[in-house]
């Protein structure tokens, strides 16, 4: 049998929480690593003057992880908004006509400014929209992700 109290809701929130910090933390290292790589591997190109096919390759590469970092650093913002605000009773869900659905929450925590920016980096690249209003923010989700469109 399962707990269903606020206390047992509280600890199963702050459990997701840490688990998705130690997640980021890892693909930022993994991401560091691949850009760290790549970094030198484009030096070395330009300092030997060869390859020049192959550094395309390697900034373009460089590009991606940057692109991959934006994306983890919105995912964790998102997740970690999303948790605050389910433990604190305020995120609420509205269906949606034509745009497909919206979820308000509240920004809580030390930084809500870098929470709501990482946020509207990671609703620019995976194709959602963001809009904030004082301390809430408003994510407006189509029925298909930025990849699956049909644009």
């Amino acid at each position: 049998m399962t707990d269903q109290s606020p206390e047992a809701n509280a600890e199963a929130i702050a459990l997701v929480r840490e688990v998705t910090r130690r997640a980021g933390h890892e693909v930022r290292n993994a991401l560091n690593g691949v850009a760290v790589n790549v970094e030198v591997v484009r030096s070395r190109l330009v300092r030997d003057r060869v390859g020049t096919e192959s550094l395309a390759f390697a900034e373009r590469a460089g590009l991606q992880v940057g692109v991959a970092n934006s994306l983890t650093e919105g995912l964790l913002s998102f997740v970690g908004c999303v948790l605050s605000a389910q433990a604190a009773g305020t995120l609420r869900r509205f269906p949606g006509s034509g745009a497909g659905n919206q979820l308000e929450m509240a920004v809580y925590g030390t930084n809500p400014e870098g929470v709501v920016s990482a946020i509207k980096r990671f609703g620019e690249l995976t194709g959602f929209d963001v809009e904030q209003r004082g301390d809430r923010v408003i994510l407006s989700l189509s029925s298909e992700g930025k990849s699956h469109s049909k644009e």
